[in-house]
């Protein structure tokens, strides 16, 4: 296979090479003042970078966890949602109740997701600010200042679309309220003016080259175009968009043939630490552990992640994997058996310890135990080594959350292809390249095949629940479980319910 160049992106590292000392120094804050604040080209880099700083509380909480104790990886509360884990896992239904509620689809509006809620208005907020503020910076090119709005406009919809995929119909803003001239109680609008809302900002960032195909190592961090490309077809495909469904494929096929991104050779490289920012990498939320100094009081440090914690098995014994894990999410049976013998992605993927310990391996088993875990984000031994910290090593490793793969756009356009009536042999082509590189014989790309692809390459990152979903398989896969349509969005938070003052509309949960 012939290797392509690397490209780096790192959405919470430098963004400007000219900066890079007083962008990593910048500590992003709840409450950002804005008189006399954004006159140069620094202070709105500043900004920016406050706008993708929520991006890393993506891996477990936000600030409001010392009163709320709520966690929230963004991909396991996706996948719980699924049928790739076999239970929530932890300690029992106490433990995070929120979560094992989801699981059940019980969860009710008292004990919905308000820190997830919370977290991705303040990067909404933030995102506002670079977008209206900007016009206040003066020195600054035409060509910097599109871009700086098209990252901006790029996180405001990836907020926004986190909150269509969970809630639906939620309040809408692009100006911040103050209390003053923009009133606090923020109007509701529907699921499908939020969806043309978000495509109003994607289509804005993605055209007239406001964003570059490529970052270079002076300006890690900053999102590209085809990293938009990956969004807008991720919110198109799952609103099943026909309209756009041309325009979606010629974009996911523009980055195939950019001669940028290939896949890497060997799944399991992928998730170490050599494989963050490889070949296949089109968007990564960066966690660091040097210079490392997350805390449990200060989640928003500059620091590493607790994800690998919270999936690791509980009280490990054994020289692999780090011994603080909670024990979330024991993976099903089901999805071991869905792989074919040989597919490399399976040991890849799931870490048995029925099948694979090592002499001397053990842990204490938690709620839904299987003897599977999610070796994808497992925390490795050593994987927060570098962390200078005194008090929480456990919140600090250096495992990046991995958004968008090369293979995600190989599938999609496969699926596009198909659903469009395009050129057959092109979809088998796309597919055959996944499954190559998985060591498993080419098959015709299908709904069908594309959705069981699907699973088996994106296990546990996020994606199942809403690929059921947009291929109609939701009831099916999940009815017995207690999925039914009006269990598609998650009920809004009370409290934000209550301090609308009765304006926002409860989902129908």
């Amino acid at each position: 296979m012939r290797m392509k160049a690397k490209y780096i992106l790192l959405p919470l590292a430098i963004l400007l090479g000219s900066c890079t000392t007083a962008f990593l120094e910048v500590e992003p804050t709840t409450i950002i003042p804005e008189e006399n604040s954004y006159k140069t080209e620094n202070d709105i880099a500043k900004a920016l970078m406050s706008a993708y700083a929520p991006l890393q509380a993506l891996d477990f909480c936000t600030s409001e966890f010392t009163t709320k104790g709520e966690y929230h990886p963004y991909q396991f509360i996706s996948d719980i949602l699924a049928d790739d884990y076999n239970a929530v896992g932890g300690s029992g239904p106490g433990d995070c109740p929120y979560l094992q509620l989801m699981f059940d689809y019980r969860l009710t509006s008292e004990q919905s997701l308000i820190a997830l809620w919370q977290n991705i208005y303040r990067g909404i907020y933030r995102s506002n600010i670079v977008v209206n503020r900007i016009g206040d910076v003066e020195g600054i090119s035409e060509a910097n200042r599109n871009r700086y709005v098209a990252e901006a406009r790029f996180l405001r919809a990836f907020y926004y679309h986190i909150l269509w995929k969970f809630w639906g119909s939620v309040p809408y803003y692009t100006v911040n309220p103050n209390g003053k001239d923009v009133s606090y109680i923020v109007p509701q609008i529907s699921e499908d003016e939020l969806y043309n809302k978000i495509m109003d900002d994607l289509d804005w960032c993605t055209s007239e080259n406001r964003l570059p195909d490529a970052v270079t190592i002076t300006q890690v961090g900053r999102v590209n175009r085809f990293g938009a490309y990956m969004l807008r077809a991720d919110v198109v495909m799952l609103k099943k968009d026909q309209s756009r469904y041309t325009s979606v494929l010629s974009q996911l096929q523009e980055i195939i043939g950019s001669d940028i991104y290939a896949l890497t050779p060997n799944f399991a490289d992928i998730w170490t630490d050599e494989g963050e920012w490889n070949c296949e990498s089109i968007w990564e939320i960066n966690y660091a552990d040097n210079p490392s100094n997350r805390e449990w009081e200060d989640i928003f440090a500059p620091g590493g992640t607790i994800y690998p914690t919270f999936v690791c098995p509980d009280s490990y014994k054994g020289t692999r994997f780090a011994r603080e894990g909670y024990g979330f999410g024991p993976v099903s049976k089901a999805l071991k058996a869905a792989y074919e013998e040989g597919d490399q992605r399976r040991d890849a993927t799931i870490m048995d310890f029925n099948t694979d310990a090592e002499p001397g391996e053990k842990y204490n088993k938690r709620q839904g135990d299987t003897g599977m875990f999610n070796k994808k984000y497992m925390a490795r031994a050593g994987g927060n080594s570098n962390y200078i910290g005194s008090n929480s090593p456990e919140l600090n490793f250096r495992t990046n959350l991995r958004i968008y793969r090369y293979s995600e756009t190989l599938l999609r356009a496969a699926e596009l292809i198909v659903r469009t009536g395009g050129d057959q042999a092109t979809a088998d082509k796309y597919l055959k390249e996944v499954r190559d590189r998985a060591g498993v014989p080419a098959k015709k790309a299908t709904l069908d095949n594309l959705l069981d692809e699907y699973r088996l390459e994106f296990a546990m990152e996020g994606h199942r629940f809403f690929d059921l979903v947009r291929f109609d398989k939701a009831d099916a896969v999940l009815g017995g479980r207690g999925y039914s349509a009006v269990k598609r969005y998650l009920p809004i938070p009370q409290s934000e319910i209550d301090r609308s003052e009765g304006t926002i509309k409860q989902n129908n949960y």
